[in-house]
């Protein structure tokens, strides 16, 4: 089973880091830190609220391993409900292939993730807690970024490695 060292939020504002090791020089003004186990109970409380998850390939590994390994029951049904919005889904359907979101977030916001996701539990065994926290938040501000830019201009941009070409690929999030 996957183990989950630490969970990020950002709603375009403000992000919230859940882990259970010391972080304190990413606390900024912007980002909360809080354990782990109360991630559970601010997402049902978003759920309740009506509340949407936004993530890039959310519902092929990060649902599944939040409610499989933190038994975080809630996961259940945004899954159910659809309440969730998985860019990396919404790219797939309209281009019938998988873009990174590096890929992505390169070619339509020129910015990148500053870390590959393989190196993460390197980077957590060798003791980069801050580290590997601070490429979580980073992942979930660029997929916020490359959401808005999705819905402010009705495309995103990608590398099609097939094609070898830039490609605009309408999207309807």
């Amino acid at each position: 089973m996957f183990q989950v060292s630490t969970v990020c939020t950002w709603d375009g504002d403000k992000g919230t880091i859940y882990i259970d090791k010391a972080v304190d020089d990413l606390k900024k003004s912007n980002v909360e830190v809080k354990p782990i186990s109360q991630l559970k109970f601010d997402l049902d409380d978003h759920l309740q609220k009506g509340g949407l998850l936004l993530g890039h390939n959310i519902a092929g590994f990060d649902l599944p391993v939040l409610r499989d390994s933190l038994d975080i029951f809630c996961i259940q049904k945004y899954i159910n409900k659809k309440a969730y919005i998985d860019t990396s889904r919404e790219v797939s359907s309209v281009m019938g292939e998988r873009y990174s979101l590096n890929n992505l977030v390169t070619h339509t916001l020129e910015d990148a993730k500053i870390m590959h996701s393989e190196d993460a539990p390197k980077v957590w065994k060798a003791g980069g807690y801050a580290e590997v926290a601070e490429y979580c938040l980073k992942d979930c501000e660029l997929v916020f970024d490359l959401w808005k830019y999705g819905i402010d201009n009705g495309v995103v941009k990608g590398f099609d490695m097939n094609e070898e070409e830039m490609k605009e690929i309408e999207v309807n999030w």
